[in-house]
């Protein structure tokens, strides 16, 4: 009797280790199981932006006149940078009224300018232009041989660019200032590429509500 009590004792415990063993293999297997094929999740790192928010650092710009623009904001970001200091708002902004007004006062003759005559040997001509001072609305018509082109451009501290054509012989193009925005005069300065990108003309104009800033350019054939 007591034979077959522990016989009968042992095949319980023995049935347990089992079922345990069994039971801790199936949670491992399922644990596994569950890893097998997922990768880490990664978040994309945003492409680094320049000041501007155009251009990543590392870029090469295709357009020349894009690289030439930008080295002239670098070198504006710098001076800025070097004549930085401490300026009470209030004085700043009582001698900015003081010049608006002495702006508003002054009576600006009506003279056009003459930019100067240039040849090329390029069909097209990219014209960048902006103020060169405070913004305050200054606004421009741009008149190719006499037909406007591009009506109204209303001149900030960034660039703006306009492509024109050039047909064979002379092209004379003009700048009408339209207001004098705020404070007068008109106030630009401008840059005309040729379609390499190489610079045809720089300059700068002051000018009265209804004048013109002119320029040539006559287009020749390529030897």
């Amino acid at each position: 009797m007591q034979l077959n009590f522990y016989k009968s004792a042992f095949s319980f415990v023995f049935s347990i280790m089992i079922c345990a063993i069994s039971f801790g293999q199936e949670i491992d297997s399922n644990n596994n199981s569950s890893n097998i094929g997922f990768a880490p999740l990664l978040t994309p790192t945003p492409p680094e932006t320049d000041l501007f928010g155009l251009k990543t650092k590392n870029e090469t710009y295709k357009n020349p006149i894009d690289n030439i623009l930008q080295k002239i904001i670098d070198e504006e970001n710098k001076k800025a940078l070097n004549k930085k200091g401490i300026i009470d708002p209030q004085k700043l902004h009582e001698n900015r009224l003081k010049k608006e007004m002495a702006e508003l006062n002054r009576q600006y003759a009506k003279i056009d300018q003459y930019l100067g005559g240039f040849s090329s040997t390029s069909k097209t001509v990219t014209i960048v232009c902006r103020d060169f001072q405070a913004p305050d609305g200054d606004t421009v018509t741009i008149y190719l041989n006499e037909s406007p082109v591009v009506r109204n451009v209303v001149l900030t501290n960034s660039f703006q660019q306009f492509s024109l054509p050039l047909k064979r012989g002379l092209n004379v193009i003009s700048f009408m200032a339209i207001n004098q925005g705020s404070s007068g005069p008109n106030t630009a300065a401008f840059m005309v590429f040729d379609e390499n990108g190489d610079e045809i003309s720089s300059n700068e104009w002051n000018l009265a509500t209804g004048a013109k800033a002119t320029l040539s350019i006559a287009r020749v054939e390529e030897e």
